[in-house]
């Protein structure tokens, strides 16, 4: 009787560790706003809890530095175009294939909104039918924002209105740039007109990615993490704006002490939430600590102006002494106040685009490779797309021609044309 009796308190002091385990690791999952609306929900029902939520600009009357803090920095793009097609998208009723066409396409979307490749390059990268790429292309063109997968500035302007005179003088746009005074003459408008069209036009978004980030759309965050220069470098700071403790705990005392045992029972369960609770609230702040010192020392020389040196889940999680999927946890949602601008979390470590047998392949080790290919090229007879592709498969790595032109053009490099050594003329 007593080794059962014993076995029931270990297997309810398991589940107690569980749950209270299971809390934590949701707290460290959610970003700061979040976390607001969950301990106010748990706050609504638990009578032991009590919590309080200071304004932007209160909250940081803990750092040395008010101005640098203030209610301007949780004003985010947070959300990626990519994200703004894709919710679009799913509203409608596609195949498999179309859908692959489609994720395939908002992947060639450059910075500014447009796709240069053409439809029968897709086709052929995707191995499909080229009116199949055309029609999910036009679908894309549908959506919002108007003019994106457009091919160039003329085509998203003209996506945009459906007025006569405006797409006349859109189609003027060459010669509108070069001799405004022949466009006036070849649009046969009066000048007043042609005033009131060109005011128009400067209303029109020529870059449909306009508004965009690569990993922000307009939305309010607000950071839970901030990073400034101090005397001794780069210092970490977590966002303090909620404050979590017990309440008045005369109520519990009087209820343990009722002899009721609904009373009782309850008063117990609601006590060991609110400790569950604070407990979880604190090893979170603490996490968020140790994890933003981390990213202040490592990429120190990114924020005076570097390099951003990528980080590794498995190597974070070792520093701080969590598993990798806590890690995950911590940047899968959040954001990083630093001396650079806001950033997601997740911005500052790898992401992985290939896996073999041997090792992953982040994009940033892809680029590398191709700068370095670049570097040691034959200046005279440089290396092509296609020729930078083949050197990667070498290496186990397989990636689409547009992909690699498209990490090329991230790195700043010309293409092959614009690389190749112009021969000296001879006197």
């Amino acid at each position: 009787m007593g080794h059962f009796i014993n076995q029931k308190l270990k297997l309810k002091n398991t589940l107690f560790l569980s749950n209270k385990m299971l809390l934590s690791l949701k707290l460290l999952n959610m970003n700061i706003i979040d976390l607001e609306e969950e301990i106010e929900k748990i706050a609504q029902e638990n009578p032991f809890i009590e919590f309080e939520v200071f304004s932007n600009l209160n909250f940081v009357r803990k750092r040395e530095n008010e101005e640098e803090y203030d209610i301007d920095n949780y004003e985010v793009e947070n959300r990626s175009l990519k994200s703004h097609l894709l919710d679009q998208f799913y509203l409608m009723d596609f195949t498999k294939e179309e859908e692959g066409i489609f994720l395939y396409l908002i992947e060639m979307i450059d910075d500014r909104g447009f796709i240069k490749a053409g439809i029968d390059e897709i086709a052929k990268d995707l191995k499909v039918d080229p009116r199949q790429v055309e029609k999910m292309i036009e679908i894309l063109k549908s959506l919002d924002p108007p003019g994106i997968g457009s091919r160039d500035i003329k085509e998203a302007l003209l996506a945009q209105t459906d007025d006569p005179k405006l797409r006349a003088l859109i189609n003027l746009l060459e010669l509108l740039e070069k001799d405004p005074a022949e466009a006036l003459a070849k649009s046969g408008m009066e000048r007043e007109e042609f005033q009131e069209t060109l005011e128009k036009l400067k209303g029109l978004n020529p870059y449909p990615a306009n508004g965009f980030y690569e990993s922000l759309y307009t939305q309010y965050v607000e950071p839970d993490i901030f990073i400034s220069k101090g005397d001794n470098g780069f210092e970490a700071y977590v966002n303090e704006r909620i404050e979590i403790r017990f309440a008045d705990l005369e109520l519990y005392e009087k209820m343990i002490e009722s002899g009721d045992k609904k009373q009782m029972e309850f008063a117990k369960l609601k006590y060991d939430q609110a400790k569950n609770l604070i407990e979880s609230f604190v090893k979170r702040r603490e996490t968020l600590i140790k994890f933003g010192q981390i990213i202040a020392k490592k990429e120190e020389e990114f924020f005076n102006g570097g390099k951003l040196v990528p980080l590794k889940v498995g190597w974070i999680a070792n520093e701080i002494g969590v598993n990798p999927s806590t890690v995950t946890r911590i940047i899968s949602s959040k954001y990083v106040k630093t001396p650079n601008g806001i950033y997601p979390l997740k911005y500052f470590f790898e992401r992985f685009i290939y896996k073999n047998e041997d090792k992953e392949i982040s994009r940033e080790e892809v680029k590398e490779k191709i700068a370095r290919y670049v570097k040691e090229e034959d200046k005279n007879s440089p290396l092509s797309d296609f020729e930078i592709q083949k050197k990667l498969k070498e290496e186990g790595i397989d990636l689409s021609r547009r992909v690699v032109a498209k990490y090329r053009e991230e790195l700043g490099i010309p293409s092959s044309s614009r690389r190749r050594l112009k021969s000296t003329p001879t006197s």
